[in-house]
């Protein structure tokens, strides 16, 4: 179980367990999730994935990712940084339209991660990565034009955890019928 802010002393800053091993964990969330099509997820690859998606930053970090038009070594994946990095166009649907094979195949391992989660966890200590995950799946859905399954995705994922910013923007921009907006150069 990991505590939700632990400090070391009463003056000492706040520390976010959850963000640390997001981070850490990012790389292996990224390799687990562009592995071979035809290779099931393992247990470890959905732990990793849950793992990775429960901080924001982690999953912007993904979509910039899964988003490289070339392939990328997934060792490479870091966090999004909010006071450094733009926002990746790539989650408004901007820039060259990602490899579409890539992003179903993560879309749906990030979805059998949280039916991982939903089958032998469930717990409230784990439900902001499993929601993660499943709002990535909706957004690597919304990113191939698939927007019954991006709305499916999304209001699973709020139901997991109602204040998931990823699954609502996903959510919302379905509702909205706004689309990606790939170059189709």
């Amino acid at each position: 179980m990991i505590p939700v802010t632990t400090r070391s002393r009463p003056d000492a800053a706040v520390r976010y367990p959850r963000e640390i091993a997001a981070a850490v964990t990012l790389p292996a969330a990224c390799a687990a999730l562009v592995a071979p099509p035809d290779a099931p997820t393992s247990r470890a690859g959905s732990i990793a994935i849950i793992t990775a998606c429960a901080a924001l930053s982690t999953r912007l970090g993904v979509i910039r990712f899964l988003a490289e038009r070339s392939p990328v070594d997934p060792r490479a994946a870091r966090p999004f940084d909010p006071f450094r990095d733009l926002t990746p166009p790539a989650l408004r649907g901007f820039g060259p339209a990602p490899e579409s094979g890539r992003l179903r195949t993560a879309g749906d391992r990030c979805a059998d991660a949280w039916r991982l989660w939903r089958a032998e966890d469930a717990g409230a200590d784990s439900a902001a990565g499993a929601a993660g995950a499943l709002a990535v799946a909706a957004w690597c859905s919304w990113a191939l034009g698939s927007t019954a399954r991006a709305q499916t995705r999304a209001q699973h994922a709020l139901d997991t955890r109602a204040d998931d910013p990823l699954a609502a923007l996903v959510l919302r921009s379905v509702r909205a019928r706004s689309g990606p907006a790939w170059d189709r150069g």
